[in-house]
């Protein structure tokens, strides 16, 4: 029973991985991209790029992180929109519930239908022409917004309309097909020539002439001059989607949308993009390809494929962390082998088998002798062997030197090479059946080996902790270390180029270096890091294809050096966290293991790098909002002097890549890293300006530049009549100060004289009292007769007068009398003695 259990646990790990399968990788746009989670009804790229969106309840414009509304508020006259599809001249039609319109620049407009506006079914014809089924017939855009009337419309219901290469447009109704030709002939189609009995809701003509219809479970396909359809019913895993629009790729396959997916058919081959291959959702409405490649397939949700079609995840577990993938190799037989965290397995189309014996074991590499062991090592346990003809993995009795090794290898001559984690470089010895030691670690210490390779002159590298070691011919190993021009960090690994050299990588973040070894001598020829076609320093892995062009796995994905090409999670790898060692180049397919499965990267053409256009899409100013066309900006005033741009470049390879630059001639000359898609420029001062972007994918080339002028109006005080009118109160000002200063000194000129006038009479008569006086004074001038004894004065008239009697009559003075200090000791000798010689002031 033991036995029983063991195949019913093998056979049920093979469904499981086979269940599991390769699948593509999708990104579901919705509210974090600025779109409707749902609702959406159809999609389309108008002439600059932009995809729009119809939804239930508006029109959209994805701008890539940012979506441009129009509902019912902005004009349209219904918020359903059933399809919109590009308009020649540029911007959209849309049709509505309610009607018909175009909009172009922001401007919605109504087309010209006749008496019914409202257009059940629209398809463009080669010419670009816009084609409505109306109750009143089948219009046809004539110019402008102007359609005429084709035909009236076909009795019974009508599901469809299709405009095909040839220049034929179709219409699909419950009774068949019509078709109108350029030549303005027609013919039809019914049950009789092969169509299905239940009409036809959907209709599409391939890039051979192919017409291709169907209904429900029934598809039917006419060869182009046939005139007969043929029953294809075989090839729908499920029923077609009805109310749904099918797609002719730019290669001139077609997508049919239904229940279960997408068919995807290609001449007589057909391929399905379903749930099970990856697809979010089981109900697909339509598929479209934008003009770089990228497929958006519309159902339950809006999806993008990632990775250009060209990446293939196969998570390895039912869950949804995946094992780690931590080598990769392909058996003589041409099978893949994929060592992983849970054994090893082999890789097919149809899906994965685990090699019985090997689960649970952490296996790092493996690799198959000449006798058809197939050697699977483990860094944490035994080394195991499946031998030829058996089906179960064991154990290798190898001894300790098996156990915990890191890699192995057959070189050319069949010998086979093994790396140890601690012990160093190891070769088994078939003919004493055990390993041998070739490199042990230096001294006391451990020597742990990554990887061990041969190059194309039969000599062995080994990436080891201490360095590189080479064995030349003659069978001795040289260890090259940083006095030979290396990094002082241990290798993981090594790939040789066609000129004879090779890169090796480093256990920390050194990114690459290429050298080359002539006679003994290590010459380093170059170093490539991170921006050098690098994303991280951080190398894992690294291989040469054969047309020489190096890949190499970090932290971050899977890079090509050069040309430059980087895959990471954005382009749809189930992980970025690559292993080391875990990675396979071969003809037009990479294999990277992960942290999260296994990837498979289809090489093909690489697509033109176009530079992705800039475009000004929204301009606020203060609290106002301009929108295209451009025509002419109104200057804005002071108050709305703080002006922002919204810029968007329409590429959805990878829109969190996209670079802006901008300037504001004006203010600033040279170019400037945007922030975001939102340029802001607060308070500007007056004056002439012209906002230019341009925008890049990544480190790519510059796209051209959008450029816009504005004015922002100067405040009054800076305008020409406001500093007109100041100069002029500025001179008058100067002329009013002057007059008040004239008149200010004519005050006191006056207010001057009146003083000098009246100092000059106070002055008159101070003179005039002088001379009285002076008159007096001179009464006393001259020779006085005067008495030598009593000391009297003779007047004039020859009396003897009183000396103070005389002089008090002749001037003003009186007088007082006293007695000097000689004549009081004349005259009171007594009294002076008692007062004890003071001078007493005697007076009368």
């Amino acid at each position: 029973m033991a036995w029983r259990r063991i195949v019913l646990a093998v056979a049920l790990g093979i469904l499981q991985l086979s269940a599991e399968g390769w699948r593509r990788p999708f990104l579901v746009l919705g509210p974090d991209q600025g779109l409707p989670a749902g609702a959406i009804t159809s999609l389309t790229q108008d002439a600059d790029g932009f995809i729009w969106l119809g939804t239930e309840s508006a029109l959209l414009r994805y701008e890539g992180g940012h979506s441009r509304r129009w509902g019912r508020e902005e004009g349209l006259p219904s918020g359903f929109i059933h399809r919109v599809l590009p308009a020649a001249g540029g911007g959209v039609w849309a049709a509505t519930l309610r009607g018909l319109v175009r909009v172009r620049d922001g401007q919605i407009q109504p087309a010209v239908l006749g008496p019914s506006p409202v257009a059940d079914a629209v398809a463009l014809d080669r010419a670009g022409r816009l084609w409505a089924l109306t109750r009143d017939g089948l219009f046809v855009e004539q110019d402008g917004l102007r359609f005429a009337r084709r035909t009236s419309r076909p009795a019974g219901r009508v599901f469809t309309l299709s405009g095909g290469p040839s220049g034929a447009v179709y219409l699909g109704t419950e009774s068949g097909l019509r078709a109108f030709l350029p030549d303005g002939s027609e013919q039809a189609w019914g049950r009789e020539q092969g169509l299905p009995a239940s009409g036809v809701a959907q209709v599409v003509e391939d890039g051979a002439g192919r017409v291709w219809a169907g209904s429900g479970r029934s598809l039917a396909v006419k060869a182009a001059g046939s005139a007969r359809f043929l029953d294809q019913s075989r090839r729908l895993k499920a029923s077609l989607s009805p109310n749904s629009v099918p797609f002719l790729d730019a290669d001139g396959t077609v997508w049919l949308p239904t229940q279960g997916g997408a068919l995807h058919l290609s001449g007589p081959g057909d391929t399905w993009l379903d749930a099970a291959g990856g697809l979010p959702f089981r109900w697909v409405r339509t598929v479209f390809r934008d003009r770089e490649g990228t497929l958006w397939i519309l159902g339950t949700a809006l999806a993008r494929l990632q990775g250009g079609g060209r990446v293939w995840n196969h998570s390895l577990a039912a869950g949804a962390s995946g094992e780690v993938v931590w080598s990769i190799q392909r058996k003589e037989d041409g099978s893949l082998l994929a060592a992983t965290d849970n054994g090893a397995v082999k890789v097919a189309a149809t899906g994965l088998a685990r090699i019985p014996g090997t689960e649970g074991h952490r296996i790092k590499c493996l690799a198959e002798d000449r006798d058809g062991t197939l050697w699977m090592v483990s860094s944490i346990g035994p080394t195991l062997w499946l031998h030829s003809g058996e089906r179960k993995a064991v154990d290798a009795p190898l001894g300790d030197l098996g156990f915990a090794v890191n890699s192995v290898m057959a070189d050319r001559q069949g010998r086979i090479w093994l790396g140890h984690t601690r012990l160093g470089v190891l070769r088994w010895d078939p003919a004493g059946r055990r390993l041998v030691q070739e490199v042990p670690p230096p001294g006391p210490g451990s020597l742990g080996v990554f990887r061990i390779r041969e190059d194309s002159q039969g000599r062995l590298w080994a990436a080891t902790t201490a360095g590189l070691y080479l064995r030349g011919p003659s069978g001795a190993w040289r260890l090259y270390g940083e006095k030979d021009g290396l990094k002082p960090f241990g290798l993981y690994g090594m790939a040789f180029l066609p000129d004879g050299s090779a890169w090796v990588h480093y256990q920390e973040p050194q990114g690459l270096t290429r050298l080359r070894i002539d006679q003994g001598r290590l010459t380093v020829l170059e170093q490539r890091v991170k921006g050098q076609g690098l994303h991280s320093n951080l190398v894992y892995a690294v291989e040469v294809d054969a047309q020489g062009r190096t890949w190499a796995t970090t932290d971050q994905g899977l890079d090509r050096v050069d040309p430059v090409l980087h895959i990471g999670r954005q382009e749809g790898m189930i992980s970025e966290d690559c292993a080391i060692q875990a990675l396979l180049a071969e003809g037009d397919r990479i294999w990277v293991g992960t942290a999260a499965g296994l990837v498979r990267y289809e090489v093909g053409p690489d697509r033109p790098s176009v530079a992705p256009v800039a475009h000004i899409l929204q301009v606020l100013h203060g609290d106002r909002r301009s929108d295209p066309p451009w025509t002419s900006l109104p200057p804005f005033p002071r108050t709305e002097a703080t002006v922002s741009f919204r810029v968007a470049a329409p590429t959805f390879l990878d829109e969190s890549a996209v670079r802006f630059q901008v300037r504001l001639l004006g203010l600033e000359d040279a170019w400037r890293e945007a922030d975001g898609r939102q340029v802001r420029y607060p308070a500007l001062p007056g004056g002439h300006y012209r906002f230019e972007v341009r925008a890049a994918q990544g480190g790519g080339e510059w796209g051209p530049t959008a450029g816009l002028d504005f004015r922002v109006r100067p405040p009054w005080w800076r305008t020409w009549w406001a500093m007109g009118l100041g100069g002029l109160a500025f001179l008058g000002l100067g002329v009013l100060i002057l007059r008040l200063r004239v008149a200010a000194l004519a005050r006191g000129k006056a207010e001057l004289e009146l003083l000098v006038a009246r100092r000059t009479e106070e002055l008159q008569a101070r003179n005039t009292e002088l001379s009285e006086a002076l008159g007096k004074v001179k009464q006393l001038s001259g020779l006085l007769p005067i008495c030598a004894s009593c000391k009297k004065i003779r007047d004039d008239k020859g009396y003897w007068n009183q000396l103070e009697h005389y002089i008090s009559a002749h001037s003003g003075a009186d007088f007082t009398h006293g007695i000097c200090p000689d004549c009081a000791d004349a005259l009171y000798p007594e009294r002076r003695r008692m007062l004890g010689r003071e001078e007493p002031d005697i007076g009368t």
